[in-house]
């Protein structure tokens, strides 16, 4: 019967239904036709789902998002990036991975990159002679920088919902960004002398020190969630209020690109965003909570019981498990829907919570340039005014150097605990 369910409400998401009412269909109709559990149940696990003192980091940092995109402050790391290393073979190309990482340092979202500094990147690239295909398909890839690098939304959330330390979770998102970052810069070096990229001049120390300059108050902000996470000042749920505020002082009172209308409208923007980031956290919690009361998990340790032998095996089927999820599920939803259910099973394994929650967000964020659903694939291609095809063409290169440094961080412990082990030590 369970089947049947999930098979109309797969046939119902493809033919265009919103991805949260699909969750909900599921749970909906197996509660309709299962007489044992009153139908009840479904609003209680929707708003016990939602119910976290860690998840209230997230509507702060949707508004941190906002306000970047409105008040001017994308546009100076802009600037800043294209300074500083846009005189290489592929320089803005290079320039977009670049501003993806310090724009990470604010915003936590990949998808709030993509629609933000996305339109500039893009349009500065078509502009430089890049075709609109490789430029969105690296526009997308940088952006899911801002999924991995503190302080990550996605990071908040899987601590919130497996009580995993979210200060250590912030702090192994570190080097995996810098690694997926040089990666990147690594394939487009590559890719830039093959087909020969454009170069431009190199800036001069005094326009690089002028940018700088203009870019420090949002370059600060990293430094400052950071420094009072680590130094015990604040968590890392009031990290994201000090964000949300540190990013408005900076918007209205130093950069000056926003009034009190622009200001409004963002609160506006956030509050539509975080209700539909809500409404995916309690779908995917409601039938997250209907795949524990069928023992789905029960089978599904069962049915991995001779791999619990091998934390590698263990490591690689739960990996492939969640990059199929993040062809088809948005990458938070899916990371609710899963994480309860896969963590216990590979923690008892022998594999650091941690480090598994740093490889599932990493895994999922993949999800977001892949088809057919993929967030970020889909606002890079109606920028750029590309098909699915074109953008595809491009992008493979990207997902499978992301792929590679997945597959690092499963094997490489060290990558992701060195940091949190040092501080917490």
């Amino acid at each position: 019967m369970l089947a049947l369910v999930i098979l109309f409400a797969l046939v119902f998401m493809i033919a265009g239904g919103p991805v949260f009412i699909t969750l909900l269909l599921i749970p909906f109709l197996f509660l309709a036709i299962e007489p044992q559990a009153p139908m009840l149940l479904l609003p209680q696990k929707f708003f016990g789902a939602i119910d976290s003192f860690p998840l209230m980091a997230v509507p702060f940092f949707v508004l941190v998002g906002q306000v970047m995109n409105q008040g001017g402050i994308t546009d100076r790391i802009f600037t800043f990036a294209n300074s500083l290393i846009g005189h290489v073979r592929g320089g803005l190309a290079q320039v977009n991975i670049l501003a993806s990482l310090l724009l990470a340092g604010m915003s936590g979202s990949s998808v709030a990159d993509a629609a933000g500094i996305g339109r500039i990147e893009i349009e500065a690239m078509r502009r430089d002679g890049y075709t609109p295909s490789f430029s969105a398909a690296v526009t997308a890839a940088s952006s899911t920088i801002g999924g991995i690098f503190p302080p990550s939304i996605s990071l908040v959330i899987i601590g919130a919902i497996t009580g995993t330390s979210i200060s250590q979770l912030l702090l192994a998102g570190i080097v995996p960004g810098l690694l997926m970052t040089m990666a990147m810069f690594v394939l487009v070096a590559w890719l830039g002398y093959r087909r020969g990229f454009p170069t431009h001049p190199r800036s001069g120390m005094t326009k690089i020190a002028r940018d700088f300059a203009s870019a420090l108050p949002a370059l600060l902000a990293p430094v400052i969630l950071l420094g009072g996470i680590l130094s015990g000042v604040f968590t890392p749920t009031e990290a994201s209020a000090v964000a949300a505020v540190y990013a408005i002082v900076v918007a209205l009172f130093v950069y000056r690109e926003i009034d009190l209308r622009g200001l409004f409208k963002a609160f506006v923007d956030t509050a539509i965003a975080v209700a539909a980031i809500f409404f995916l956290i309690g779908a995917a919690g409601t039938l997250s909570w209907l795949m524990t009361w069928i023992n789905v998990p029960q089978q599904l340790a069962a049915s991995l019981g001779g791999l619990g032998q091998s934390p590698a095996l263990l490591l690689l089927a739960s990996m492939v498990l969640l990059l199929i999820l993040g062809l088809f599920l948005e990458s938070n939803a899916a990371l609710i829907l899963v994480a309860p259910i896969l963590f216990p099973i590979v923690t008892q394994a022998g594999v650091d919570p941690v480090q598994y929650g740093v490889v599932t967000v990493f895994a999922l964020a993949v999800g977001l340039i892949t088809p057919p659903f993929g967030m970020c694939m889909f606002i890079t291609m109606s920028i750029a005014r590309i098909s699915m095809i074109q953008f595809l063409t491009e992008a493979w290169n990207f997902i499978l150097i992301l792929m590679v440094t997945l597959v690092a961080l499963a094997y490489v412990p060290f990558l992701s605990l060195a940091l949190p082990s040092y501080f917490f030590r």
